[in-house]
């Protein structure tokens, strides 16, 4: 019996794949963690820049239905927050689009049971940060 051979692969192709730190979930090109402990909004951004990440961005409805089923019952600090009077800003910098609705008065936003909401930034809770997935070194062969 003749079985056709495979193919072989292109010179140099890399079959690498970019990867998360144990403990991170990976989505979309991005690594997620979802923390265990808890601390007020700004604690948990400095928890997520020591991890070389920060607090989440949500971008995108995907973004925010993987969230929501990964986060579990418990509210979790996201990085959206607000000076007094000013609109939402990203800790990546970018102004928020009022793509989604954030319920309260607050000025630090988590997400909640199935929407985002809006708090005191000293209230304690759990965190998600997120960061790009990391670029494997090297090329497989």
């Amino acid at each position: 019996m003749n079985c056709p051979k495979p193919e072989p692969c292109p010179a140099g192709a890399a079959f690498a794949v970019a990867a998360c730190p144990d403990g991170w979930i990976g989505y979309l090109g991005k690594c997620y963690y979802f923390s265990q402990a808890e601390g007020n909004w700004t604690y948990s951004q400095k928890n997520c820049s020591a991890l070389g990440a920060s607090l989440a961005g949500i971008y995108t409805q995907q973004e925010m239905d993987f969230l929501m089923r990964y986060k579990g019952p418990s509210d979790h600090w996201i990085g959206l927050g607000r000076e007094p009077g000013q609109p939402w800003m990203w800790t990546s910098g970018k102004e928020f689009n009022n793509w989604f609705i954030i319920v309260g008065g607050g000025l630090c936003a988590f997400a909640d049971n199935g929407e985002i909401a809006s708090s005191g930034c000293s209230r304690e809770g759990h965190w998600i940060c997120s960061k790009l997935t990391e670029k494997p070194a090297g090329r497989a062969k």
